[in-house]
C-alpha cells in the first residue's frame, strides 16, 4: 500500500493552521502522515502550532527554520527530505480539506 505525505506549509497563522490540520486528523483514510512546515513562524506561534500538532491520529512531524524573510521553497524542500511518502501532496496552511480528500 502506498503511503502519501502530505506537507504543509505554514507562517504565524497558527488558528488557520488548527483548522487544516481539524480537517486533516477527519479523514476517513489515514493511511497517510503530515509534516509541517514551518517557514520562521515566531516563538508565541511557534508553540500554538506545536500544540495543535500534539493529538495527531498520523504520524507527524515539524519542520522549522528560523524567519529569514520569505524561504517557503526552503522550508518546503525540507519537510520533503523528512517524508517517507510515496507521493507528496502539498498544502497551505489555511487550507480546509473535506473528509474525502487523501481517499480521493
Amino acid at each position: 500500500m502506498n503511503i502519501i505525505s502530505v506537507i504543509v506549509t505554514t507562517y504565524n497563522w497558527p488558528s488557520a493552521l488548527k483548522l487544516c490540520l481539524e480537517s486533516l486528523y477527519a479523514q476517513r483514510d489515514k493511511n497517510f502522515e503530515i509534516i509541517i512546515a514551518d517557514d520562521g513562524s515566531n516563538p508565541a506561534n511557534l508553540s500554538l502550532n506545536k500544540a495543535y500538532c500534539a493529538n495527531s491520529p498520523v504520524p507527524l512531524q515539524y519542520a522549522y527554520h528560523e524567519d529569514s524573510g520569505f524561504r517557503a521553497g526552503t522550508i518546503r524542500n525540507k519537510a520533503v527530505a523528512m517524508s517517507k511518502g510515496d507521493y507528496l501532496l502539498f498544502i497551505d496552511g489555511d487550507c480546509v480539506l473535506l473528509p474525502d480528500f487523501i481517499a480521493t
